[in-house]
């Protein structure tokens, strides 16, 4: 076989596993207008039916299926405030392309499914792609995709499911919508809980290389649990230099004898179904001894502080990567923080919840089977998406390979794409030619030497 047909089946194998130049879709998350809701509600722009009804869908980590509120939910749920935390409601009746689906088989597990009952069906979807909110959006659509219509419950019911069976980031991969089953994610702050005015960004089939710096650090997947984003805790560290204490560490054995002799650290997965940190009831006791917390009423379970604190709480992983949560997260204007009450005997999973993932920017490779976690740029200055290549670590903006790409987010990865092609198919074009003028010229050598040769045995036989 010739080179030539050996360099165009690598290329033709290599655009069917995964087409790299396929641009992601970018979702801005912020407050907006909701289908029958009467506030404006922070989640992701995503519509659904003929004509579209425009939902704020919060994202979910272990939730693989995508579910919206049914028009009826608040009147048989007890979700508190029902009417202004579901993401909007669905009504089919008004949707055209509606189609109940009674046999449907979920991808969500029991324990998941239990949380909320429904009924399914299929419609179109509309991921709205939002660079400014001054104007208007443009929209990937996807007709027949599967959603729970959810009729009860005790949780939000408007979730995208990014679970690692997620039925949309496998829909999108296999209709060659995102190069892959991938996906990016800054939760912001511009929601109450959080208490600030950041928006955050979702990005399917790609990342935001301006939502994060500095070290990008990886992680296998853990895909026999529901939420395979487990990390493991290697110290909590609270500093407040201006009351004089600096860099006191939860996990100090010598100040704090609860702690089991040689207590290393601990397990926990990254949730985006709750705001603080679930921690082990050890180290729970240490935060409340350190900083005179208190049990709350809020609803996510949340310590008050009982005293002013204007210091930071560090979290370090085993991998190396260190957050830290600032002054205003530790002690907010309802003097809650960021870290929830636990029972004793408790057997509810270790959690790095929403208040974590405020200063950090997650992005998952289903198809690698890893994740990637880096210190995220709330406030960038421009969009920079670009397409995830399965088993490619994910560089910030600047680095290799990342100063030519453009500030207009999908326009720079479609230009992006075209050029890298263009001049990978130059590079084999280039080699490939001076090859076969290499070839050309050393048959020409052989055939003159051999003509020679020729010649001079002719002349020693005269």
């Amino acid at each position: 076989m010739s080179l030539a047909s050996l360099v165009a089946l690598s290329l033709i194998g290599g655009a069917y596993s995964f087409d790299c130049s396929i641009p992601p879709i970018y979702i801005d998350v912020h407050k907006r207008a909701v289908h029958g809701g009467g506030a404006q509600e922070y989640g992701s722009f995503v519509g659904f039916g003929t004509a579209s009804q425009n939902m704020s869908l919060w994202v979910s980590l272990s939730a693989n299926e995508t579910s919206v509120a049914d028009p009826d939910f608040c009147k048989k749920s007890n979700l508190t405030d029902c009417d202004n935390a579901t993401g909007g409601f669905f009504d089919s009746a008004l949707s055209s392309t509606w189609k109940q689906v009674d046999d449907y088989k979920t991808t969500d597990e029991d324990e998941q499914a239990r949380k909320n009952t429904g009924s399914f069906g299929e419609d179109k979807i509309h991921l709205y792609q939002h660079f400014i909110e001054s104007q208007s959006a443009t929209e990937t659509a996807m007709d027949n995709f599967p959603f729970m219509l959810t009729d009860n419950g005790t949780s939000e019911p408007g979730k995208l499911g990014l679970g690692s069976r997620s039925t949309l980031l496998g829909r999108l991969s296999a209709t060659s919508l995102t190069a892959g089953k991938s996906f990016s994610f800054y939760t912001g702050t511009a929601y109450e809980r959080a208490g600030g005015a950041i928006n955050g960004s979702l990005t399917l089939g790609g990342y935001d290389a301006s939502r994060f710096k500095g070290t990008v650090y990886n992680e296998t997947m853990n895909l026999t649990h529901s939420n395979p984003f487990r990390v493991r805790v290697a110290d909590i560290v609270i500093s407040d230099p201006s009351g004089g204490q600096k860099d006191r560490s939860l996990f100090d054995t010598s100040r704090f004898p609860n702690l089991e002799e040689g207590f290393s650290g601990f397990d926990a997965h990254i949730s985006t179904d709750e705001f603080p940190l679930s921690l082990p009831y050890e180290v729970t006791q240490n935060f409340i001894s350190m900083l005179a917390a208190e049990s709350s009423d809020n609803l996510d379970g949340s310590l008050r502080l009982t005293k002013p604190f204007a210091g930071s709480m560090s979290i370090k992983l085993s991998n190396g990567l260190s957050v830290t949560l600032p002054k205003e997260m530790m002690f907010n204007a309802s003097g809650l923080s960021p870290v929830a009450a636990r029972d004793k005997d408790s057997s509810a999973p270790f959690a790095l919840g929403l208040a974590w993932l405020t200063q950090v920017y997650l992005m998952a490779d289903y198809d690698a089977g890893a994740f990637h976690l880096a210190q995220a740029v709330p406030e960038a200055r421009f969009i920079s998406v670009r397409t995830t290549c399965p088993k490619v670590v994910p560089l910030p903006y600047g680095g290799a390979g990342g100063k030519n790409f453009s500030r207009m987010g999908l326009i720079g990865a479609v230009v992006g794409g075209i050029v890298g092609g263009l001049a990978l198919a130059f590079v084999l074009w280039f080699a490939l030619s001076h090859l076969l003028l290499w070839r050309r010229s050393r048959a020409a050598r052989k055939l003159a030497e051999g003509t020679l040769a020729h010649k001079l045995a002719d002349l020693e036989g005269r």
